[in-house]
């Protein structure tokens, strides 16, 4: 279209970069229209809680970090809207697409955007139940989508949320929450060819003779429900006494209070393996039995793609944005009640019961998350700016 063919700048901004932004930007960068340059736009270095290696393979895409030694949460909030005006003004972009709309550099880039007359893309996940909702911040959340032209979210709640929003629904485009399917399930295959070379991980000791384990990666927050996880499996143990053992991955302010609830009511076979970057996280997932993810809040949950596309049986709590999309209960796993114990001992028993349905579950995840690729993303993304006309 005419907006597409006579720009020469796109960029996308995040608070930082991970792997999961690094795919999306060769996709877009991929399938961007003749003599476009894609930009990958960065705040800060690192985000608390999420300390990621960076990808080298950019695919030649071109990304600029504004703090590159900072952290994301750290920044005074003045110097991030100078620095992105700044930036912005010297990249000069045709089209933005924004990482939200609440954070301090969403805002500068969506008004450097407006001032520019650049088009704008929403990139969001927000979903309606992510939080109790006051009239006065909806009416402040409508004013702020009714400033950009169009949307990139994660699926079906996040876009009737934007509608909620006051978004028209041809506005709005979706899979913006998805991983490089291609990378995860090669790597998991290496790993399980490999076993040898994963037995010094913790939890993965003689991993081809030892039993089955449910996988859970998260950070060790409050919202994350582990507390009520290690209730419901050490329930599950007391069912099933020589049933399958719990390996969480991951860090957080809760660690020491999770371990001692272990240690203090004598919980088997829970292994704390820490966080691991990518090519130890994929040999967790090579070997798990079943991904378990019992948030009680999660606008989406990219663990969930990236478990799925390992091709593991899933159990997923119903307020994780995910589950809505990706995960079909008797399909390929089961969704629970993350406020109800019981529900999710019910979920892990169901998912260890039979091996002939988990094979089925990990083939129909596989099916299921190849259709949420940084493809879909960059062609919705490209959809989402051809869209707008003003």
């Amino acid at each position: 279209m005419t907006f597409i063919a006579n720009m020469k700048k796109v960029v996308l901004q995040w608070p930082s970069f991970g792997p999961y932004h690094t795919a999306r930007l060769r996709a877009c960068q991929a399938m961007a229209p003749a003599g476009v340059e894609v930009i990958g736009l960065a705040v800060a270095g690192q985000v608390q809680g999420r300390p990621w290696t960076a990808d080298g393979d950019l695919g030649g895409v071109r990304v600029v970090t504004l703090f590159p030694d900072a952290m994301y949460h750290e920044l005074p909030k003045q110097e991030v809207k100078d620095e992105m005006k700044r930036v912005l003004d010297e990249l000069q972009p045709d089209a933005v697409g924004v990482s939200g709309y609440g954070m301090t550099d969403s805002r500068a880039a969506l008004k450097w955007c407006r001032s520019h007359g650049a088009i704008r893309v929403l990139m969001t996940e927000s979903k309606a139940d992510d939080a109790p909702r006051q009239w006065w911040k909806e009416l402040l959340k409508r004013f702020l989508v009714s400033q950009f032209g169009s949307a990139l979210c994660g699926g079906s709640p996040h876009r009737a949320y934007l509608e909620q929003l006051g978004m028209k629904p041809e506005l709005i485009f979706d899979r913006y929450d998805v991983v490089d399917n291609e990378r995860f399930r090669s790597a998991a295959g290496v790993a399980r060819q490999n076993s040898d070379r994963c037995e010094h991980l913790p939890g993965l000791v003689d991993v081809e003779e030892s039993s089955p384990y449910f996988l859970v990666s998260s950070r060790f927050i409050e919202r994350k429900n582990l507390a009520r996880l290690l209730s419901a499996f050490q329930a599950y143990r007391k069912e099933y006494s020589n049933g399958w053992r719990l390996v969480i991955l991951g860090t957080g302010p809760l660690e020491a209070e999770l371990r001692k609830q272990v240690e203090d009511q004598g919980i088997p076979d829970v292994t704390f393996a820490g966080f691991q970057q990518f090519d130890e996280l994929v040999a967790y997932y090579a070997f798990a039995g079943a991904f378990i993810h019992p948030a009680l809040q999660e606008q989406w949950g990219l663990v969930v793609n990236e478990a799925m596309a390992c091709g593991l049986p899933m159990g997923v709590s119903r307020t994780v944005g995910a589950a809505s999309d990706l995960v079909q209960d008797g399909v390929n796993g089961f969704k629970f009640d993350p406020t109800e114990a019981a529900d999710i001992e019910k979920a892990l028993s169901r998912l260890a019961a039979n091996p002939e349905d988990r094979e089925r579950m990990a083939a129909c995840s596989r099916d299921i998350i190849q259709g949420w690729t940084p493809k879909h993303f960059a062609e919705n993304f490209w959809a989402a700016v051809s869209v707008v006309r003003s």
